[in-house]
């Protein structure tokens, strides 16, 4: 393993087969915002890259963490138990008391044995869906009633979807806002600003779209990424101003389908399927709504230089930042 500057992580990750949209530049320009100084980046090796990642460090309580949000591979299919093991058996050797991955990988076991034997355990507590849905954009795209209903009423709206290319300071401006105004209302913690968004969109890999009536209101919004031949979701906000739906944000995701598949995609991935009995559900029960493939992420994996580092972090998670188990 050998650590690296960012512009050599992503000129040797521009090639790589499995780029997870965490670990992308755009991700970067909108987190590093805060400070460049806070991110690590790491590949197996100079001369034959195979694995690379970036992480984010914080600081908190006294303690420094790395926290890895996916994992670039150049051959995602081709899984080596062993590289997994080096790999992040040498990352334990630096300076952190904690580390937390997040791998956004298919499963498979090869990963789990690999970063297992590298001494990573499971955490105490789970906290992010290790569940998604890919829809197959080759295929017929087939939806449950609910969707087909909801679609049957936004035939009434006149609406239009518009993927912004070179989204202007207010149309960004605008859908920072909108989505904030959103999230507050569905009590998520997530918010995004300005200049965050900006800096996302700035990149090759993430773009905006927009649903507008027929009298040029803006209901919905929604940024995605994409790379090679695979996309996903990255936020999606509908206005606040209305209690109902109207079937707008089903005619969004459908005419962004088509969108994709006039362009050469085959993959959609919806992001984090979290089937529950709290107020995720509702978010469940609309993604689910459509035919795809269920798909069950590497997930989380943590290595602490304490033992008793692991169920302080539990603690803290749930208790201090009032996260949510799943």
């Amino acid at each position: 393993m050998t650590e690296i500057d960012k512009n050599t992580f992503f000129d040797i990750t521009q090639t790589f087969d499995y780029v997870p949209f965490t670990q992308s530049e755009g991700c970067w320009k909108m987190n590093s915002i805060k400070g460049e100084n806070r991110f690590r980046f790491f590949v197996d090796s100079l001369e034959k890259p195979s694995l690379a990642c970036m992480g984010y460090v914080m600081k908190r309580f006294g303690l420094k963490m790395l926290q890895i949000d996916g994992e670039c591979f150049a051959d995602g299919k081709n899984i080596d138990s062993k590289k997994i093991r080096d790999f992040y058996k040498e990352i334990t050797q630096a300076d952190f008391d904690i580390i937390e991955i997040n791998s956004s990988l298919p499963y498979d076991v090869l990963y789990e044995i690999g970063v297992r034997e590298a001494g990573y355990l499971r955490p105490v507590g789970m906290f992010s869906s290790q569940l998604s849905n890919w829809i197959d954009l080759h295929s017929e795209i087939r939806y449950n009633e609910n969707w087909k209903r909801n679609l049957k009423k936004s035939e009434k709206l006149n609406l239009k979807l518009n993927v912004l290319e070179q989204p202007t300071n207010d149309q960004i401006r605008f859908f920072s806002d909108f989505y904030n105004k959103f999230a507050y209302s569905k009590g998520f913690g997530h918010h995004i600003n300005f200049e965050q968004t900006k800096a996302l969109l700035q990149s090759n890999d993430f773009s905006l779209a927009l649903v507008t009536d027929e009298t040029e209101n803006i209901l919905a919004g929604i940024i995605f990424h994409h790379r090679n031949n695979r996309a996903g979701l990255y936020i999606s906000a509908r206005s606040t101003e209305y209690k109902n739906d109207n079937g707008v944000t089903f005619f969004m995701y459908d005419q962004l389908f088509k969108y994709l598949k006039s362009k050469g995609y085959t993959i959609f991935d919806l992001e984090k399927l979290c089937p529950s009995t709290h107020s995720k559900q509702s978010v469940f029960l609309f993604k689910n709504g459509i035919k795809g493939e269920k798909v069950l992420y590497c997930g989380e994996f943590s290595w602490y230089k304490r033992q008793i580092y692991r169920p302080l972090m539990y603690f803290v998670k749930k208790y201090l930042f009032k996260r949510v188990e799943v």
